[in-house]
This record gives structure tokens, sequence and C-alpha cells, in this order.
């Protein structure tokens, strides 16, 4: 569990882990060098987690390092991360352990999610019925290049296959959609088709706020470009097309983000690049149009269509996958 001044939610993240069903397991809090009551909340839980290991690092690092530190520390076969404003439900663990030891060929295996907001109230009940995105098992990898669909508080993986690949790298702030690809490579990665852990939106998590370095470049459109230089094969595998069009869609991703954000010019610098690798594409063409209207008009227009694909998928709310930087559109 990496935390950096998680003492408002932190309580119940561990809580949640102690309400698991399955009691085999210990917990790695990594300390980022919160500043706030994050230490003293996790004392709290001493007595009754004596398995517990509190790492503290004396300045900021990142996430992706305090992971890693996290699993330098850990003496269990399989690993599973919980974010500190993240919660696990109660079967989560007894789900994950049960399906890898009936599947010794799967090296991880992750699980459909909840969305709550700040207040702990269930904003989606289910992502995948959400966005009706198919989530395959086995030998995932075309499907998981063409789109990310994998949430990390929902994973229990071998620690013998994250060994391999020496952890998250840490040339990112987060890294996952890289390792999962990596893993994707290498090995099995199965699903479980039903919700074991609940993702928080709230206004003050840390993936809205990334260092200046990757606030202006998609973090999985940096993995991307990254997974196809360890592999150049992957062209060729998937083709030209499947590469330019995921090339496209995930500029469109950075396009709608600057797009809400009023940020129009942004918008429009991210749409150029997303129509030259996908052309033909008519919401890219009618997005660029959307921010040449009045800022009202493009605002109007923009609820609109948020009610109108909320009452069409029977969510409250849009859930963004903030910590892979993708819009669930």
């Amino acid at each position: 569990m990496p935390v950096l001044n998680g003492e408002r939610y932190i309580a119940q993240a561990i809580g949640s882990i102690l309400a698991q069903t399955y009691r085999d397991f210990e917990l790695i809090v990594v300390d980022d060098g919160s500043t706030d009551g994050t230490a003293a909340c996790v004392e709290t839980f001493r007595d009754r987690l004596p398995r517990l290991q509190y790492v503290k690092h004396s300045q900021n690092q990142g996430i992706a390092r305090s992971v890693n530190d996290g699993l330098r520390h850990s003496t269990g076969e399989l690993i599973a991360f919980l974010d500190h404003d993240d919660l696990w439900l109660p079967d989560f663990l007894e789900t994950q352990v049960k399906y890898l030891d009936g599947h010794p060929d799967v090296a991880m295996v992750h699980a459909d999610y909840q969305i709550i907001d700040g207040g702990g109230n269930l904003v989606c009940e289910s992502v995948a019925r959400w966005d009706g995105r198919e989530r395959p098992s086995g030998q995932i990898f075309p499907q998981l290049f063409r789109q990310s669909f994998i949430c990390g508080t929902s994973v229990l993986i071998r620690k013998s296959c994250l060994d391999r690949f020496g952890g998250f790298d840490e040339r990112f702030h987060f890294g996952d959609y890289y390792l999962w690809m990596r893993m994707a490579r290498a090995y099995k990665i199965d699903y479980v088709p039903r919700p074991l852990t609940q993702y928080r939106q709230h206004t003050s998590q840390s993936t809205r706020n990334l260092p200046p370095t990757q606030a202006a470049e998609n973090l999985m459109l940096q993995a991307t470009r990254m997974i196809l230089e360890e592999h150049p094969e992957i062209r060729k595998e998937l083709g030209e097309v499947a590469v330019r069009r995921r090339f496209a869609s995930q500029y469109f991703d950075l396009a709608y983000s600057a797009f809400v954000a009023e940020a129009y010019g942004n918008a429009r610098a991210y749409l150029v690049k997303a129509i030259r690798h996908w052309p033909s594409n008519r919401r890219y063409h009618m997005l660029f149009v959307a921010t040449l209207l009045p800022l009202g008009l493009g605002k109007k227009l923009r609820e609109a269509w948020r009610r109108i694909r909320a009452r069409g998928n029977r969510a409250p709310k849009r859930p963004v996958n903030d910590r892979a930087t993708e819009v669930w559109r």
C-alpha cells in the first residue's frame, strides 16, 4: 500500500483489508514522505495486524518506487496492491487466491471493480457493465495493447513473475499499464467477471497532480511507445493499422481531457495528432468542431452528452480511470 498524506482515507482502506475472509496475508505500507497524520493512523492497527510493516521515505520518491520498496519487503508468494484511498470487498483475497491456486499456468488475475466518491457513495456498481468492453482471459496481449482494462487494485500476481521484470519501471510515475503489457507478452492473465474492489474518485487524489514532465504526456502513450521499442515484432503481429489506431485513441483521450478542462487549444492540438493516425474516425472530427464553439455552448453540449450517456448505461456518473490517465468516454 503506497501512501502520501493519506490520513483521510487510509483507515478505511486498512479496515477493508482487516475485513477479508482470507486471513493469511501480510500488509506492507510504504509512506512516501507524508507530512500529515498517516503514521499515527497506521499505528492504530498494529495490534490487529501482527504482520504489518511500515516503511517510511524521508522524502517523496513517487508511487512506482514506493510499490517497488513494498515488493522488496514482502515475503509472500502472491502480491496484491491497494491504494490508500481505495477499498477491497471482503472476498477479494479469497476469490483471487483460490483462482490462482486452481490455475497454476496463470501468472496474474484481475477483476471487475466499482467506483465510489469521496464520501464512499457508490457511483458505478460495475465498470465492466458500464463500458461494455471485453475482458478476455489467457493470452490477452493483443486486446490489452488495443485497450487498457486492468484495474491495479483488483489484481493478484505471482511474485516470481513480478521479480522477472524487476517490479514497476521507475521511469514512470505509475507504470502499471507498461508492466501489465510486459507480463501479457510472457504469461497468461485471467479475469474474474465480478466486482471485487472499489476505486475512489476524489479531488485530492495524487493522480490528478502529476509531475510536470509527465502531466503533458499521457502515461499510456509512453507505455505504448516503450513496449513497441522493446518488442518491435508487435507491429507485424497486430498490423500497422492497429498500432496507428492505438496511438490515435490515446491522443483522443488527451484531447477529451483537455476539452473537459476547457483547454480548447490543447484539445485541438491533440485532435490533430489523433486524426493524422485515424483520419476516418468521425468522432475525432466532431470533437474538433466542438472545440471551436463558444465556451458556454460547448459546455452545455458536453453536459447534455454526459446525461445521455449516463441514462443509456444506467450509471449515475462517468467513471474516470485517473490512475491510468484513461478517459472512460
